[in-house]
């Protein structure tokens, strides 16, 4: 009786802090297991010897913090409830700011200098992810959340007078001047119909103000829906997607 509680007094530490290997004679951690493990309820992380750890919430998913930390129970990267295109950024999934906007009239610009004028009639919003766009009958304009690097996709049919050169794009309220621009003289004869397409991919910041604008020396007309033989549709689009 003697022997066998000295024998229990010596080995009492040594099983309390050794490592157990299942499946393996050579375990690695506290608990080794080779081979697969099956979880029939909840599986709790973190805690300490007087809290218990934590489930986590439906949907959400494990992450691990690294050597030496308890792994967390984190939504889903993080991903607002919104519509828009999910990018990854800074180590995140976020849903991009996107602005997408049609005329719902004609719309006539004046003639106006370099800074040009303000497109007016731009109120029909597809998207405004952001709620960062506002566009009324004689004008518009936007701001960004953060700085990024933007798409800009415009598309505008106008009608103006031969040999003139009109130029849309985006200008920077803020700094007093166009950050993207597309130009071209008008070949169509007076009063007819030319498309005008700007496509590029621009960085912006959130300390500025924008506003989609026309410059022409002389009176130009945006139209907001192309007829012919085969129907009549929307023709004047504008679109901002953050891109990074």
């Amino acid at each position: 009786m003697k022997k066998n509680l000295i024998l229990g007094v010596v080995l009492l530490p040594v099983l309390a802090y050794s490592q157990v290997g299942i499946n393996t004679r050579t375990p690695r951690k506290n608990l080794h297991v080779n081979g697969s493990l099956q979880i029939t309820n909840e599986l709790n992380v973190g805690g300490d010897a007087r809290t218990a750890g934590s489930a986590g919430t439906p949907g959400q998913v494990l992450k691990s913090n690294g050597p030496g930390l308890a792994p967390t129970w984190q939504n889903v990267a993080g991903v607002p409830n919104a519509t828009g295109t999910v990018i990854a950024l800074n180590g995140e999934f976020i849903i991009a700011q996107e602005i997408v906007v049609q005329l719902t009239a004609d719309y006539t610009v004046p003639p106006a200098g370099n800074a040009g004028l303000f497109i007016g009639n731009l109120t029909n919003e597809i998207i405004d992810n952001e709620n960062r766009y506002s566009g009324t009958s004689i004008g518009n304009s936007f701001t960004i959340p953060a700085d990024g690097v933007f798409q800009i996709k415009m598309n505008a049919q106008l009608s103006t007078d031969n040999g003139s050169v009109p130029v849309i794009g985006i200008w920077d309220d803020t700094a007093n001047r166009w950050v993207a621009c597309v130009n071209d003289y008008f070949s169509t004869p007076t009063g007819g119909l030319q498309t005008y397409t700007l496509i590029t991919s621009i960085p912006m910041t959130a300390s500025s103000t924008y506003s989609f604008r026309l410059a022409n020396t002389v009176s130009t007309v945006v139209k907001y829906v192309s007829t012919g033989i085969t129907g009549a549709g929307p023709i004047t689009q504008i679109s901002l997607k953050r891109l990074k």
